[in-house]
């Protein structure tokens, strides 16, 4: 008996609300912000954001709710492949959780194009 499976690819483009930080209030932390323009301080808050958990207690109550909306975020779908076109493929094989990277199948045949 001939096992075979459906294979989808798929991309989607998500973002979270908005965030409206003031960049002198973290001027005065435990890792300060040292920049002096809005792409300083966008690679301050990326290259940070672990460690402004770190340091949580240091920041005001107000930038920490705008913080929560990028570090604890609620995503919103703004883009799905899927919308427009179908990428599929199928594959036969046989079912082996030890192929980890296909999806615990092992492929043997596939319609897809590499």
């Amino acid at each position: 008996m001939l096992q075979i499976r459906k294979c989808e690819s798929f991309t989607i483009h998500q973002a979270t609300g908005v965030a409206h930080l003031d960049p002198e209030k973290f001027r005065n932390l435990s890792i300060p912000y040292e920049g002096d323009n809005d792409s300083d301080f966008l690679f301050y808050i990326s290259e940070n954001r672990y460690e402004l958990e770190e340091i949580w207690d240091e920041i005001d109550e107000e930038s920490q709710n705008q913080l929560n909306i990028l570090l604890d975020p609620e995503w919103k779908e703004y883009y799905n492949s899927t919308w427009k076109w179908e990428d599929s493929w199928y594959e036969s094989g046989r079912e082996d959780e030890t192929w980890t990277k296909t999806g615990g199948f092992e492929v043997i045949e596939s319609t897809a194009l590499n």
